[in-house]
Order: C-alpha cells, then sequence, then structure tokens
C-alpha cells in the first residue's frame, strides 16, 4: 500500500502569498498595516526557535510586530497586565499567546483576559464556543487548528467518510490541561463527520492499541517522540500528527557554527510507510499551515477593525487615540 505524506508547504506558500499581497494592499489603502502581537515563555524546549520563526514571518508578511517574551517565573498578574495593555492597544489586531505556559500559570484564564476580537487562533472560550456551536456565530474567525486541516484534506483530495471511527491519542498532561482538552475537542466537533464514531485515549490507557487497530483517523498528541508502533495501526489508517518534540541539535550543513533543530512527532514516517494510507507529518505538516492560517485570521481582525472606524466616523463617533506600547 502506498502512503501518501502530505506536506503542509504548497497551501502555507500559497496563504502566505494571498496574506503578503493583502497586507500591501490594506497598507496602500488605509496607510497602515495589520498588527500582531506575540506572547511567549522561554521555558519551552522549541521557544528559541519558534518565538523567532513566529516573529520573522510575521514581519515577512508586512505586519507590525510586537513582541512580549515574559520569565519562566511570570505571576498571572503580571501576565495579565501585559495583556491588557495590548487589548487597550488599538494599533494591535492580533494577540497569540504561543504555548505551552510555564506550569504555575492557568492557560484557560490566561486566554480568558485576551480580547476576543483579537484572538485569532480560536482558543476564547467564546471563539471556541463559536466552533463548537456556529449557529450562534460567536467567533469572527474560524480556529486555526480545523481550519488548517481542511485545507490540506481539500488541497491532497482527501475526504473523510461517513461511519469512520477517530481516535485521539493524547498525553495524560494534555488531557489534564484543561485549555488544551476544549481545543482538542472544539477541533473535533468541527472536522469530524457527524455520524463518526469518536475515542479520546489517554496514551498510558490499558486499551491503547485496542482502540489504535480499529482508527480509521488517528490523530497523535504526544510529548513522546516517535511513539506510536506500525503493528498498533489498522491498514490504510489516515494519520494526523501534530505535537512537535525537539529531540536535538545538530550543527547546519550550511553554517557548522549554527544549531539547527531535529524535529519529531509522535509516529516514524518511515516505519509506518505502506501501512497508513495517508499521513500529515511532523516535521513539515500540519503546524506549517495553522501558522498560515493564523496570519489570515490576523488580516481579517484589521478588516474588521477598519469597518468598525469606518462606521464609527460616519455616525459621528470620536475614535479614541491609541495608547503606546513599547516594542518588546
Amino acid at each position: 500500500m502506498e502512503t501518501k505524506i502530505i506536506k503542509g508547504d504548497l497551501v502555507k506558500d500559497k496563504i502566505f502569498s494571498e496574506v503578503k499581497l493583502e497586507v500591501a494592499e490594506l497598507q496602500a489603502n488605509y496607510k497602515e498595516a495589520p498588527g500582531i502581537a506575540f506572547i511567549g515563555f522561554s521555558c519551552v524546549p522549541l521557544a528559541k526557535y519558534n518565538i523567532p520563526l513566529h516573529i520573522q514571518m510575521a514581519q515577512a508578511m508586512g505586519f507590525r510586530v510586537f513582541t512580549q517574551i515574559l520569565s519562566n517565573d511570570s505571576t498571572e498578574e503580571e501576565v495579565f497586565s501585559v495583556i491588557e495593555k495590548l487589548n487597550e492597544n488599538d494599533s494591535i489586531d492580533a494577540i497569540v499567546l504561543l504555548q505551552p505556559l510555564p506550569d504555575q500559570l492557568n492557560p484557560v484564564r490566561i486566554v480568558n483576559k485576551i480580547d476576543p476580537e483579537k484572538e485569532v487562533e480560536g482558543f476564547h472560550p467564546v471563539n471556541m464556543m463559536g466552533t463548537m456551536i456556529p449557529d450562534i456565530q460567536a467567533s469572527r474567525y474560524p480556529m486555526c487548528l480545523p481550519e488548517a486541516m481542511f485545507e490540506m484534506f481539500r488541497e491532497a483530495g482527501i475526504h473523510p467518510q461517513k461511519d469512520q471511527e477517530w481516535v485521539f491519542l493524547l498525553d495524560d498532561g494534555f488531557l489534564s490541561n484543561t485549555l488544551t482538552k476544549m481545543i482538542v475537542r472544539a477541533a473535533a466537533s468541527r472536522v469530524v463527520p457527524d455520524d463518526c464514531a469518536v475515542s479520546f485515549i489517554n496514551k498510558e490507557s490499558m486499551y491503547l492499541v485496542e482502540h489504535c487497530k480499529r482508527a480509521d483517523v488517528l490523530v497523535v498528541v504526544t510529548k513522546t517522540p516517535e511513539y506510536v508502533q506500525p503493528e498498533w495501526l489498522k491498514p490504510g489508517v489516515c494519520i494526523i500528527d501534530i505535537y512537535s518534540n525537539l529531540v536535538r541539535e545538530v550543527p547546519s550543513k550550511s553554517d557548522p557554527e549554527k544549531l539547527v533543530p531535529v524535529i519529531r512527532g509522535g509516529v516514524n514516517v518511515n516505519s509506518v510507510t505502506n501501512i497508513a494510507g495517508a499521513i500529515l507529518p511532523i516535521p513539515g505538516g500540519l503546524m506549517t499551515v495553522v501558522m498560515a492560517i493564523l496570519f489570515r485570521n490576523t488580516v481579517t481582525s484589521f478588516k474588521h477593525r477598519m469597518a468598525s472606524k469606518t462606521v464609527s466616523l460616519r455616525g459621528g463617533g470620536k475614535k479614541s487615540s491609541a495608547k503606546t506600547y513599547a516594542h518588546g
């Protein structure tokens, strides 16, 4: 059986190109570009690569970029203070809280502090509710994770079928993290067809292998690199690998003085070749497109702000001046 390895580069590059072009047009029309703010912590193993990558790519799109890298021992009140300043800054259209957070911080409480109109990933409870209950139209933006998957499936010509069984394999730490659990369940409610069976399984469950062998679609979210074994899999399964793990750093081939990360997901692609029908791998799969969707949502947020400003001016309202916030 030939395994289709679904890389995100084509979709990512297409969206990046569209976003960059639209930002240039908006800059020409409004004499202002969308503003995006990143809040990060250095405690994450991939932080020294992930944070600069987000900043560099946002700048390449033409966004005005604000950064705030906080210490790992930051208190909830200190993080709240940073978020409140960003919420009040009228020139910022998107606030991105780079996950995960230090253990002492409650991620749901932190995300809940972000203005839902500026929380463009779909993690704010109001926006998540809009994903899970679309009829109430509570969210302005599609949730990045499921939207990225839709885009990649569409590009690859993959169509989830009814009566398939979806299994979500997660670490205990992800299942006990309220925000992560909410994100996974909200994303599942969006991408899984209504008539499919869905299971959420702890990686440590004694029934893990049994569930994996039944899965038509296996979603893997684990901090243990290459954890899933090929003998656990049903032939033809579609695998969606989500979590990026830094396994080591090696000298760059082009510059031996520079270290580059070696990243692995929960599935070894080579080991499942000719068993899986398709795989969205780590690296190079779903998460590359998530960033592109995030930037597209940022443009949408900016356009909403410009439309609100126009309505306010037409109605005789006076626009309040933006507060100054120092670039991190």
